[in-house]
């Protein structure tokens, strides 16, 4: 060891090196670092050979990644206060998209089929079309409806 230090430089020889893309080991190794540390101190030299460990970059200091639920808190929080200003209007969209959808029943149903025009203004109009479309499939010319003379009826 004491042959070593004769031609090697204190700094460098107590780090790994690399050589042509690979790395080897100190040439003074940890456990004559020590010996050679502790002749430093028993002869009352300062020893100022170690690096400084940047501290801050090591993973034990680092903040805890948290919860992913902690992260996106205030993100979730503005996207839940953008969807509720506009709550009242999807809220009525989508109940009036179910009604629209949902075939009727009942009384309801009655009605359609009597006078179609009364719950749908389409309606009436589409139970025409799909009557001409059932006739010409069987071969028939669908017929012209005659007009309604009011003054016939007494309402």
């Amino acid at each position: 060891m004491w042959l070593r230090l004769s031609y090697l430089s204190f700094r460098s020889c107590f780090s790994k090196k690399m050589v042509n893309g690979r790395f080897f080991g100190p040439d003074i190794s940890g456990r004559y670092k020590g010996l050679l540390r502790k002749q430093f101190y028993f002869h009352g030299l300062p020893w100022i050979y170690d690096q400084p460990k940047n501290r801050e970059l090591s993973p034990y200091h680092r903040k805890p990644k948290g919860h992913k639920r902690e992260r996106t808190r205030e993100q979730r929080i503005e996207k839940i206060k953008k969807n509720l200003m506009n709550y009242a209007e999807e809220e009525f969209k989508f109940r009036q998209e179910r009604l629209n959808k949902r075939p009727p029943g009942g009384l309801d149903m009655i009605v359609q089929k009597m006078i179609p025009s009364w719950i749908h203004p389409k309606t009436a109009a589409q139970l025409q079309s799909t009557k001409q479309l059932l006739l010409m499939k069987r071969g028939r010319q669908p017929k012209q409806e005659e007009e309604y003379k009011t003054d016939q009826y007494e309402f």
